[in-house]
């Protein structure tokens, strides 16, 4: 009967220890989603926070590397201070680089309780990194223990993973919308130094725009003076003998356009003529002609010559008449 008793009460502790281990299984594989939007300095303490409560520990250590991008190490140990437990420091001194695998070593320090100090590499692709942990209990770590301690330095290495993805990511995300603004503000100050240029120009356009229209109109509503053949016109000097004497040519010569009687312009006349009619000034000209400003001031000094004007309006008005523009 006491045997029984005894046999029951073991699977009654077993059961008891299994559901326990399940729930903290269970506890720890949350923890990424419980550390979505927290630092990687917090994570790490997190995970020390959780070893103590899940473990009974009585220290602890954690650093995670950063090969990826270069940083330093995230180091964090409890009990917390400027300095880390005697018995982690020393592991941590004597542990070679080449260590594989979860290891457990028996450390005794002067004045304490012996220890064992349990030692947990993490080397992934993505991150590298060790986590210490002690206790007085002789029997530390169990098989259980063992593996709750790899699932949760895992689940902290994988948020902590991700935080520093997301902080870089964030940081270039900076980065790029402050080029951005930088970029908006240089194309605004240009327009604001391009825009007086452009409502001049656009004005000086429109007034010779104007000008031509008023040109036409008039022309339109103004009739031709016909004469007949043969006819004097009323107040003109009857033909001399000489004058008859000039035949054909003569009469030809007076019928001829205006613009025959003009003194010829070279190509480069009448483009800057015509520049000229639209209003632009003796720099602009010189900029879209390719051509330096005194060249340009030859050339108008050579067409005002050649048409006989004296002006600027003078010769918008001529170019306006025969069709420069």
């Amino acid at each position: 009967m006491d045997a029984a008793s005894t046999g029951n009460s073991q699977d009654d502790a077993w059961a008891a220890d299994s559901r326990r281990w399940l729930r903290d299984l269970g506890a720890l594989l949350a923890l990424p989603a419980m550390w979505v939007d927290h630092e990687p300095a917090e994570i790490a303490s997190g995970l020390l926070s959780v070893l103590f409560g899940v473990l009974q520990l009585d220290g602890a250590y954690a650093r995670f590397d950063d090969p990826q991008r270069g940083g330093g190490p995230l180091e964090t140990w409890r009990p917390s201070g400027s300095r880390m437990p005697a018995e982690l420091r020393l592991v941590l001194d004597s542990a070679t680089p080449q260590a594989q695998g979860v290891t457990t070593t028996a450390v005794e320090t002067p004045g304490l309780e012996p220890l064992r100090v349990t030692r947990v590499p993490l080397a992934l692709p993505w991150e590298t990194g060790l986590v210490l942990v002690s206790s007085v209990r002789s029997d530390f770590p169990t098989a259980m223990e063992t593996h709750l301690l790899r699932v949760a330095v895992s689940q902290a290495a994988i948020a902590i993973h991700t935080a520093r993805r997301l902080a870089h990511e964030h940081a270039a995300r900076v980065v790029a919308e402050a080029a951005l603004v930088r970029q908006d503000e240089l194309l605004r100050s240009l327009v604001a130094d391009v825009e007086p240029s452009l409502m001049s120009l656009s004005r000086r356009v429109q007034e010779a725009s104007r000008l031509l229209a008023e040109l036409d109109a008039l022309h339109v509503t103004t009739p031709p003076v016909t004469t007949p053949p043969g006819a004097v016109p009323s107040g003109a000097a009857p033909p001399v003998a000489g004058r008859e004497a000039r035949g054909d040519s003569a009469d030809r010569t007076e019928g001829a356009p205006a613009r025959a009687l003009q003194p010829a312009l070279t190509r480069r006349e009448i483009e800057t003529l015509g520049l000229l009619a639209q209003g632009l000034s003796n720099k602009e000209i010189a900029g879209v002609m390719w051509l330096s400003d005194r060249t340009v001031e030859r050339h108008i000094t050579s067409l005002y010559r050649k048409i006989g004007v004296a002006r600027r309006s003078e010769a918008t008005a001529f170019a306006l008449r025969h069709g420069v523009v």
